[in-house]
């Protein structure tokens, strides 16, 4: 694979990384704090009307990820102007008749998080903390509590280690308001100034007694639904809430149900209350609607997008297919296909060569008797000795001569090495930087041979094309997320993503490149079906220990070495004269595995220069339920708050 291929796939993988936890975030709320620690995964609030007009408000807040506390912000009353004398212009909200007077009965405190969480967990033992006027992070039990014009900032300390869940209990009196035909509870019951997103949010509202005629609608994101339970009861759901979204109740009931109540409007309100109401709902139809057809249009336009980019891979697939025919056919070949060494077959199967190739050339080298093999026992356990033996340097190659000066000159003593010491070797941030350097020769050596070889042809323009394409489903995911369609978003750059890296590891071979990967391939098929094949159709074991070294690149020299062992007994072995034939490598390689000791001495190397080079590198610095209308936090109450 090429440089710039990896620094693309590179690219898209961190993308992915780094936009995959927003993007659950919104599709699965209750699962991005696996990620992100972050959102509050449920905030139940329960809404009691007591018959004096006053509102009993509970909250349970469920957090995730790590905090100290959480703080919360309460508000009774807004700064608008107390006239205590309205028109029914003001049934709209934005002004003080839905204000409440004051906060009563603060409590804070904690259950213990015992799994899902429901209404039913108000009913439970409360552990209520003790309000303090300092405390700081790592304080447990413990809030503070800051008033000021109506408003009621607390700061509760209790860290995530203690795996509870926060009680807010409180009262604010004077909240319903009594007009002349209906009472009517209007209240921001989340301000617009909760910092976290929400996974769940539920507000329930509970009359003092039954009245099947009772109205009930819910403002906020046109995403939450409210539901009349029974004659005495409703409950709002959010399935997701964005941060800083405020949410608002509103309910008229029959006014009998709270005799005591004491503010009085002086307004017949019901028909103009139903009617704004009516009028704001079908507002927040039309704007569903309006949704709706653009979440079609884009469903529509991104399965045309996703249509036309697989089309253009499978087309890219099928012009490497084509590239890649030849009028070889044979299901074998068991001669080797061509002269040059392993790096190079390791660069036209993958258009990269390795530290694979690196080993593969020094098994090369023992093959060629450069090297010879000898073993050491030590402790049972045996390790191998390479010593350099007389050779024409003429006859190696250039990357065989790298390799040779790194395993011999290099880690070895210019005379000899031993597999066992290549690790201590490499720990010096000198001996590191020389191997590295050797090893990066090798690499860009191995590549030119490869490349001059010319078994690549030129990237056709289809894929380029493919891939701008492709990109294209970045604007498709930011409208998607715009819209609120995160879980097309989430498929598009996945598919997105998935089909640029596929159509750019496409290799597409040129004649030649065609003809040596099908022989090739057939030869590794040889190798790997060779217990299948009875003594007599086998090979002269002179040309074993070669058959080994270009295995270790086919990725078959396991098999093949087991197959090996089991064949030898029956060979002729007579022939010890033959040029080819090498006992030091055919005998160790074929029943110890040499060929596994070099790979794990090569992995090594490569792997402890850079752990000695990284570590030396220092760092610097219609009211009877319905969908929520639109508008939360038009009315008295409301406040915010998260996490610190």
């Amino acid at each position: 694979m090429s440089k710039n291929k990896k620094v693309i796939i590179l690219i898209l993988i961190i993308f992915l990384i780094q936009f995959l936890p927003s993007i659950l975030s919104v599709i699965l709320p209750s699962a991005s704090s696996f990620f992100t620690g972050e959102p509050t995964d449920k905030f139940l609030s329960e809404i009691e009307i007591l018959d004096d007009g006053s509102i009993k408000v509970r909250e349970l807040i469920k957090m995730n990820g790590e905090y100290n506390g959480m703080d919360r912000t309460i508000l009774a009353r807004s700064l608008y102007n107390n006239t205590r004398s309205y028109t029914i212009n003001d049934i709209k909200g934005n002004n003080d008749l839905y204000d409440g007077d004051e906060i009563m009965n603060l409590r804070v405190g904690s259950i213990s998080d015992d799994g899902e969480l429901t209404f039913d967990d108000f009913n439970r033992d409360v552990n209520y903390f003790d309000e303090v006027s300092y405390a700081s992070n790592g304080d447990s039990k413990k809030y503070t509590n800051t008033y000021y014009m109506g408003e009621d900032y607390l700061k509760i300390y209790n860290s995530s280690d203690l795996d509870e869940i926060f009680y807010i209990e409180y009262t604010v009196t004077d909240v319903v308001v009594v007009h002349e035909d209906i009472a009517e509870l209007a209240w921001n019951t989340l301000g617009d100034g909760y910092r976290e997103n929400i996974g769940d949010y539920e507000v329930k509202v509970v009359l003092p007694n039954s009245d099947s005629d009772y109205r009930v609608w819910l403002h906020g994101p046109l995403n939450g639904e409210i539901e009349r339970t029974n004659n005495k009861e409703t409950v709002g759901t959010f399935n997701f809430l964005g941060a800083y979204n405020p949410v608002s109740v509103r309910l008229i009931f029959d006014k009998s149900l709270v005799p005591n109540a004491t503010k009085v409007s002086g307004l017949i309100a019901k028909d103009a209350i139903i009617d704004y109401q009516t009028e704001l709902s079908d507002e927040a139809n039309r704007e569903r609607e309006r949704i709706q057809r653009q979440n079609m249009i884009l469903i529509i336009s991104s399965s045309v997008w996703a249509l036309i980019a697989i089309s253009l891979a499978f087309g890219v697939y099928l012009r490497e297919k084509n590239m890649k025919k030849t009028a070889f056919n044979m299901e074998y070949f068991r001669d080797f296909p061509a002269s040059y060494g392993p790096e190079v077959l390791e660069y036209l199967l993958d258009k990269n060569v390795t530290e694979k190739s690196l080993s593969a050339t020094i098994l090369n080298l023992i093959y060629k008797k450069v090297l010879k093999v000898e073993v050491i026992d030590r402790k049972l356990k045996d390790d191998y000795k390479l010593v350099l033996q007389e050779y024409d340097e003429a006859s190696l190659t250039e990357t065989e001569k790298i390799a040779l000066n790194l395993i011999i000159n290099e880690i070895g003593n210019s005379k000899e090495v031993v597999l066992s010491t290549i690790r201590k070797h490499c720990s010096t941030l000198s001996n590191a930087n020389n191997v590295m350097n050797l090893y990066n020769d090798f690499i860009r050596k191995s590549k030119s041979l490869g490349k001059s070889e010319l078994f690549f042809a030129t990237t056709p323009g289809l894929v380029a094309f493919s891939v701008i394409f492709s990109l294209l489903g970045l604007v498709l995911t930011f409208i998607s997320f715009t819209l609120d369609l995160s879980w097309l978003g989430i498929i598009i750059i996945i598919l997105m993503i998935a089909l640029i890296i596929f159509v750019i590891t496409r290799k597409f071979y040129t004649k030649k490149g065609a003809e040596h990967y099908a022989k090739w391939m057939a030869h590794k098929k040889f190798l790997e079906d060779f217990s299948r094949f009875n003594e007599k159709e086998l090979p002269e074991v002179t040309l074993w220990d070669k058959y080994l070294v270009y295995a270790t690149i086919l990725d078959c020299a396991d098999k093949l070495s087991k197959e090996m062992e089991l064949k030898m007994p029956n060979m002729d072995t007579t022939n010890t004269t033959y040029v080819g034939y090498n006992p030091y490598m055919t005998h160790y390689i074929i029943t110890t595995n040499l060929y596994s000791s070099i790979n794990s001495g090569i992995h090594t190397a490569v792997a402890s220069s850079r752990s000695s080079i990284a570590a030396s590198q220092s760092s610097s610095g219609g009211g009877f339920g319905g969908g929520s209308i639109g508008g939360g936090g038009s009315f008295g109450g409301g406040g915010g708050g998260g996490r610190f």
